[in-house]
């Protein structure tokens, strides 16, 4: 048996963003309400109940507790309840039925009869109502059409989930009805991409199992729709599936409502499958019954169940985004008018302007400059014969009886809208400096013009704005005036969130002994500061050579990235050691692989004391010249014969690799041209142990690199 899962089943953008908000809540309030069920799904709901959310009939029943406005919102009264009574709410109203809810508002205030099309008794539809006044009615068939009267002039609107093809047969029987008809197409456009999806499974498979709610608007809809194709079985759960559903089946098309988790429709497939085998043997011992039942059912079409075997019937396909929006078929052209944002197809490309075909007997003008919100120097610029793009009605009628239109505007609504939703989830945007101005930088973000201030750019101090110029930036929205079209961005605030991420993680991970990866951030006389991904560690200028070093800037730069060894850890005083020689091979390890007794090295003076000179005879190897084997005389001190810096020639005495010593001579050496090997003699062997032993101490810990 073949199973063919829909693509769009599952959770839409509206039910994941208010369970997210859910969780949200829930994590700085042990409780919260919900006013009404938040989605329409048992599973779900009971799962939300047990983490603490709460379902109330209505604002009287929350005792202190926050609100969140369920997916399908309210009316605007509940929001000027809780603002009388001190009650937090959080908004998870869709945002699509939301767009329904202003249109209805403005609609009401214009004096239109409103009309929405879809169930009395839903929870959306309810609150619709209350933003549209008392003018406004719903329709939910055909019939209630009748309803409208002596109407001067009616808008209508769709419940989001609304079946497509109905509301597309009601709006025509409304045509007419008055002077001046406005029609939104609002349904949402992930329910017509699902119902779109299920119908064309459904003509591809044998049976349909619906999943999700009963109670579940769009999710009974998507099982109208298949039902008129194919056989078809809407259930809630895994529980309500049998064998039997799926007997004379070789193909299985699956979708689920907008309210269903993966979850569930993971089980429903893995349920099928199990009854694989099952489903075999019903197929075998009722092969016959089945195939008489099919022959009854293309002999007498009627209407599917959930019972039994239904009867499969054809219906027309359902109209398209162009056909919704013109109306062709009721013979009547829609009222457009200006301000209107509309759909149609360019059919034509001009060197300054463009044909718009949006239906009917209609077509607009899109003028060069208002085609794109960047300035193009000709229209293939910004679209091509056959694209299908929405615009801005300017001007209903030019001399010519064109409609006058805008790309750019409509692109600008459709941008302003994003950068509306950006704010409430804390969308991450993208965007691109453009311009230097007073207080900080002109960014281009979705093409609309936003300021981000100096202090939002970085973490810290930001000094020269110029290089940002040109530069992509990371944006999220902190202020936003859709009326004056202004918009606030901040990148800080993304790179702190981050960073404080990364401070916890490298806190809870770090230990003494490994080696980390960081950028040298800061450079000072006494060493170097690494970020090691969020915090940074001191790497002194005693670490990062085996040689030596006067300043961090002979090592290391600034950007440098570098591999660090992890000398210690102190998680109360937030301090981190470390180190860059550690991960670098030790000289005195190998010293007697590249040096050996006898030989004549070249060598420069690092230090002068009392009773010597230390040469450095590679970066971390450094030997002493006992001050009665600086000269052929007796010095008195050793600034007479040698001065640090100096670079000279020493013969090699002794090599001690555990004490690491080397005695050097650099009276042996003179007048040597070549380096020579050459076997110690007992007295000359002795020379380094005796000064040892002669200075102690002090000898020991000078002689020390």
């Amino acid at each position: 048996m073949k199973i063919v899962r829909a693509g769009t089943a599952g959770f839409c953008f509206g039910v994941r963003r208010a369970l997210e908000l859910v969780e949200q809540a829930l994590q700085s309030h042990e409780k919260i309400c919900t006013v009404g069920p938040l989605i329409h799904n048992p599973a779900v709901i009971e799962d939300l109940q047990n983490k603490g959310v709460e379902i109330v009939g209505d604002l009287s029943e929350v005792e202190g507790k926050p609100v969140l406005i369920r997916t399908h919102g309210v009316v605007p009264g509940v929001f000027q309840e809780a603002k009388e009574k001190g009650i937090a709410l959080v908004d998870a109203t869709c945002p699509f039925v939301r767009r329904v809810q202003q249109l209805a508002a403005e609609l009401g205030q214009q004096g239109y009869q409103v009309v929405v099309v879809g169930e009395a008794d839903h929870p959306e539809v309810k609150g619709i109502l209350g933003w549209a006044g008392d003018n406004v009615i719903v329709v939910e068939t055909i019939s209630d059409v009748s309803k409208l009267r002596n109407c001067a002039k009616i808008g209508v609107l769709a419940q989001t989930t609304q079946n497509r093809l109905q509301y597309y047969e009601i709006t025509k029987e409304i045509i007419g009805k008055a002077k001046e008809i406005r029609i939104y197409d609002t349904i949402c456009q992930a329910s017509m991409t699902r119902q779109k999806e299920a119908a064309e499974i459904a003509n591809n498979v044998d049976i349909m199992i619906v999943i999700g709610g009963k109670n579940s608007a769009n999710t009974r809809h998507l099982a109208e729709i298949c039902r008129k194709v194919v056989p078809t079985y809407h259930i809630e759960d895994v529980s309500e599936l049998h064998p039997a559903m799926l007997q004379g089946a070789g193909s299985v098309g699956v979708t689920a409502g907008a309210s269903t988790p993966d979850w569930i429709i993971e089980e429903v497939i893995k349920g099928m499958t199990m009854f694989g085998e099952e489903t075999e043997k019903l197929m075998d011992q009722g092969a016959q019954a089945v195939t008489q039942d099919k022959n009854e059912g293309e002999t007498n079409p009627g209407t599917a169940g959930d019972e039994g075997t239904p009867s499969v019937t054809k219906e027309l396909p359902e109209p398209g985004q162009e056909e919704m929006m013109n109306l062709e078929l009721a013979g009547t052209p829609r009222q457009i008018q200006q301000g209107d944002l509309i759909s149609g197809t360019v059919v034509q490309v001009r060197e300054d302007e463009v044909l718009l075909d949006i239906g009917g007997k209609s077509e607009g003008i899109i003028p060069r400059q208002e085609l794109s919100l960047k300035n193009i120097k000709h229209p293939l610029e910004a679209v091509q014969v056959g694209d299908v793009i929405d615009v801005y009605v300017l001007r209903v009628e030019n001399d010519e009886g064109h409609l006058i239109l805008s790309k750019k505007r409509a692109d600008r609504v459709k941008a302003l809208d994003k950068l509306e939703r950006a704010l409430e989830t804390k969308e991450e945007l993208r965007g691109e400096a453009i311009k230097v101005v007073k207080g900080g930088l002109l960014v281009d973000v979705l093409d609309i013009r936003g300021f981000v201030p100096a202090s939002l750019i970085e973490r810290g101090y930001v000094g020269d704005l110029e290089k940002y110029v040109g530069k992509p930036l990371r944006l999220r929205v902190i202020d936003f005036d859709r009326n004056r079209g202004k918009v606030v961005l901040s990148q800080k605030a993304i790179l702190q969130e981050e960073y404080i991420r990364a401070q916890k993680e490298l806190w809870n991970t770090i230990q003494p002994g490994e080696i980390r990866k960081g950028i040298v951030r800061h450079l000072t006389n006494f060493g170097a500061f690494v970020d090691l991904g969020g915090v940074d560690g001191l790497l002194h200028i005693s670490e990062l050579s085996w040689g030596r070093v006067k300043h961090p800037s002979e090592v290391v730069h600034e950007g440098d990235e570098v591999e660090v060894y992890v000398l210690s850890v102190d998680k109360e005083n937030k301090r981190i050691s470390l180190s860059l020689k550690q991960v670098q091979p030790n000289p005195w390890d190998t010293v007697d692989e590249r040096f050996q007794v006898g030989q004549i090295i070249t060598g420069t003076i690092v230090r002068l004391v009392s009773f010597g000179a230390f040469v450095e005879i590679e970066p971390g190897v450094e030997g002493l010249v006992h001050i009665s084997r600086l000269a052929d005389h007796r010095v008195g001190k050793p600034e007479d014969v040698v001065a640090v810096g100096q670079e000279v020639k020493v013969k090699i005495l002794d090599i001690n690799k555990e004490e690491r010593r080397i005695s050097l001579s650099l009276r042996d050496a003179k007048g040597k041209e070549e380096i020579e090997v050459e076997t110690p003699t007992p007295a000359t062997s002795a020379v380094g142990v005796n000064l040892g032993e002669v200075f102690g101490d002090l000898f020991s810990s000078e002689h020390k690199s």
